[in-house]
């Protein structure tokens, strides 16, 4: 009697062990297809909604997002989330506009200057509390060069001076504002620009008859003509403002071809929308044209840099921007034309900042150490979202109150699998998986039942 009995103890731990398999995946299993992941430290004081930044670590590692993530609760348990279209902040701002203004003089001056007078011409609101921080004088006229002040409504204290030229002909170069060293609480100007009519050399000649014919080269008065004048106010307002962060930047190669110089870099994977150019040179104009990874080209124009004690450009000629976009790598070619190299060439890339909104299923008491066990399991490939209906019911909400959270540093997933079933097939999986594991144990029981039959019949 004794081998039947152990046969029995060996047919009921397998049927045992088949009815827990039935139950599905473990919570390793269904982590196996992500390599890294990040413990996500929860407040002290926490609600069931938390927040927190997708940093540098999980894009470098993600081809796609929020596909490739994943968050596991304290039981295994995969928790709802959202990726946020980008992190915003609500605060007063102040917000630069261009206003015309009206010439309400014109003046020469017997040295040849002129004197503007001009007006702001649109009423702003006192309680935006509107301040002039410059002026621009516009103009189509080519090639000149003349030195600019603008003094109070009274012609008296001057405000700012700066320099207002073209030399379009000789080099890519023009300046046409001048700003301001501090906003001023006024709306009329008087602007004085000197030897405003200059006498050039015309390339026409002429012969003076007399004892003896002489060829003189005729002269003729230019002055440029001015289209109109704005000015540039600062008014406060509550505005929503988009976050973004400076990505990190690699410059992998910088190589010369031709007149042409071409940067080689990565930013990590991460999100960009902007690219800073610069240089230890004074001042440079350069075309440029920016390629993705897969040689896609995404924008081109020309960074310019001056900087003078007359005037300085602003930051945003530097600026390349872009619809948002991720690439691997990055390649940003430079003509240099008849001009050298930019010395010491500089990037910084710029992208906004997003954030996820997940759901804590099952409550948890943390105490800033992360406790609580929730984790972002990412870096997978080609994982396709859960169905959840998370995302209509959270942004039915006006104001959803969340929790900030904070990442801990990236660890390695023990458990990842770099040959097993990707956690999307798994899920997919599950129920057929369920199916024959019920089976199997159900024929273990069948034949545990005709076996204690059998041995029934024995006794008897």
């Amino acid at each position: 009697m004794k081998p039947v009995r152990n046969h029995l103890k060996l047919l009921t731990a397998a049927a045992c062990f088949l009815f827990a398999a039935a139950t599905g995946f473990s919570g390793e299993e269904k982590t196996a297809a992500f390599p890294f992941y990040k413990d996500i430290i929860l407040p002290e004081h926490q609600g069931d909604i938390f927040t927190f930044t997708v940093d540098a670590g999980i894009y470098r590692e993600t081809e796609t997002i929020p596909n490739d993530m994943r968050i596991f609760g304290p039981d295994g348990e995969n928790c709802p989330f959202i990726l946020s279209e980008q992190k915003q902040i609500v605060q007063d701002n102040t917000v630069e506009s261009s206003y015309p203004a009206t010439v309400t003089g014109f003046e020469t001056l017997p040295d040849g200057s002129v004197r503007i007078t001009v007006s702001m011409n649109s009423t702003i609101a006192d309680s935006s509390d509107p301040r002039v921080v410059g002026l621009k004088i516009q103009t189509a006229a080519k090639d000149f060069d003349k030195k600019v002040k603008v003094y109070d409504k009274t012609g008296e204290t001057l405000i700012a001076e700066g320099a207002f030229l073209d030399y379009s002909s000789r080099v890519n170069l023009r300046n046409d504002s001048v700003r301001f060293p501090a906003p001023v609480k006024e709306f009329s100007f008087v602007i004085v620009m000197d030897n405003y009519t200059e006498i050039k050399d015309s390339p026409l000649f002429r012969v003076v008859e007399g004892d003896t014919n002489i060829v003189e080269q005729e002269k003729f008065r230019e002055s440029p003509k001015i289209d109109g004048i704005s000015l540039f106010v600062l008014r406060k307002q509550s505005v929503r403002n988009t976050v973004h962060t400076q990505w990190p930047v690699e410059i992998l190669s910088k190589t010369k071809r031709g007149n042409t110089t071409v940067v080689n870099f990565s930013n990590g994977f991460a999100p960009l929308d902007s690219i800073t150019v610069d240089s230890s040179d004074v001042f440079f104009s350069r075309p440029y044209r920016l390629y993705d990874a897969s040689g896609k080209l995404l924008a081109s124009g020309t960074v310019r840099k001056l900087d003078s004690a007359s005037f300085r450009t602003s930051v945003s000629d530097r600026v390349i921007t872009i619809p948002e976009h991720r690439s691997r790598t990055w390649t940003l070619e430079l003509d240099n034309g008849e001009y050298g190299e930019l010395k010491d060439i500089t990037l910084q890339t710029g992208g906004r900042v997003c954030q996820v909104w997940f759901l804590a299923l099952k409550s948890a008491t943390a105490d800033g150490s992360g406790q609580a066990g929730y984790r972002v399991y990412y870096g997978a490939s080609g994982q396709p979202m859960p169905p959840s209906d998370f995302t209509d019911v959270l942004w039915h909400r006006e104001e959803p109150i969340v929790s900030d959270a904070t990442l801990s540093a990236q660890k390695d997933n023990p458990h990842w699998d770099p040959s097993g079933t990707p956690f999307a097939y798994a899920q997919n999986w599950g129920l057929v998986y369920k199916i024959i594991m019920a089976a199997a144990a159900f024929a273990v029981f069948v034949i545990l039942l005709f076996s204690v039959k059998k041995i029934d019949k024995v006794k008897d």
